[in-house]
C-alpha cells in the first residue's frame, strides 16, 4: 500500500482528499502544519508527500527547501498542490525540488494520474512503480477481519452486512489505528457534512458497534473527543 504523505492546513479539504486517497487504497497521513510535516516525514517514512504552500508558520516554501538540504539522499517524490497560480511560485517550487504542481482546485483523478506519474519517473521507468489503485491486505482486529478490496468485514465465515456509511466509519478508524479519530474529521471525511452533526454521527456509530457485537470494543469512545480503534494486524 503507498503511503502518502499530506500537509495542508484547511482542515475540510484535507479531510476530502484523505478520504478520497484512501477509498482508492492508499495509506494517506494528514498533517497541518511544517513542523507536524516533519515529524511524520521521519516516523512514517512515505513514498511521496502532497504539500500546500500557504502553511501556518513555516511555508511549504521552507519545508521543501529543508528537506532537500536535510535530506537530499533521500529523493521523497513531492507534488505541490496550492491556490498559488502565479508562473513565479511554481518556478520557486520547482527549482527547490518539486517534482510537479498542482493548482487547486482540481480533480482527483488528475491528482491520482500525476501521482502515478510521479513514482514512475522516480522508480525510473515506465511501469515500474504505480500508485495502488486497490488494497490489497486484509486486515484483523479482535474477531474481525476487514478485506478491503472487497469491501467487507466478517466475523468467521459470516459477512457482517454493514452499510456505507458503516464501513467507511470502521475503516477510516482502522486506518488510524491506536490514534484518534477526532468527531469534527469524521463528520466532513466520512459523513461529507461540514456542520458538526452529532446526531447522525452517534447513530451511525450505535448501529455499527451492534454489527460488530462483542468485536464492538474495539471502538474506544473517547469522550468529548472523538474514538480510537485499537491496533490492528494484517493478515
Amino acid at each position: 500500500m503507498t503511503r502518502v504523505l499530506l500537509i495542508e492546513d484547511d482542515e475540510r479539504l484535507a479531510a476530502r482528499l484523505q478520504s478520497q486517497l484512501e477509498r482508492r487504497g492508499l495509506d494517506c497521513r494528514w498533517e497541518r502544519d511544517a513542523e507536524a510535516g516533519l515529524g511524520a516525514l521521519r516516523d512514517q517514512a512515505p513514498e511521496l508527500l502532497l504539500l500546500d504552500l500557504n502553511l501556518p508558520g513555516q511555508s511549504g516554501f521552507e519545508l521543501l527547501e529543508q528537506l532537500r538540504r536535510e535530506q537530499p539522499e533521500r529523493g521523497l517524490p513531492v507534488i505541490v498542490l496550492t491556490a498559488r497560480s502565479l508562473g513565479n511560485d511554481k518556478v520557486r517550487a520547482l527549482d527547490l525540488g518539486a517534482d510537479d504542481y498542482l493548482t487547486k482546485p482540481f480533480w482527483i483523478e488528475e491528482l491520482e494520474a500525476r501521482m502515478r506519474a510521479v513514482l514512475r519517473r522516480v522508480a525510473g521507468g515506465p511501469g515500474s512503480a504505480r500508485v495502488e489503485t486497490e488494497a490489497s491486505t486484509l486486515r484483523r482486529v479482535g474477531g474481525l477481519v476487514i478485506d478491503e478490496a472487497a469491501r467487507s468485514v466478517c466475523r468467521g465465515d459470516r459477512d457482517l452486512q454493514l452499510t456505507r456509511t458503516e464501513y467507511e466509519l470502521l475503516l477510516h478508524m482502522l486506518r488510524r489505528a491506536g490514534r484518534v479519530v477526532m468527531r469534527e474529521h469524521l463528520y466532513v471525511a466520512v459523513l461529507q457534512r461540514q456542520d458538526q452533526a452529532l446526531d447522525a454521527l452517534q447513530k451511525h456509530m450505535s448501529r455499527l458497534r451492534a454489527k460488530l457485537g462483542e468485536d464492538a470494543q474495539v471502538i474506544e469512545t473517547v469522550r468529548g473527543v472523538g474514538y480510537r480503534v485499537r491496533e490492528v494486524d494484517d493478515v
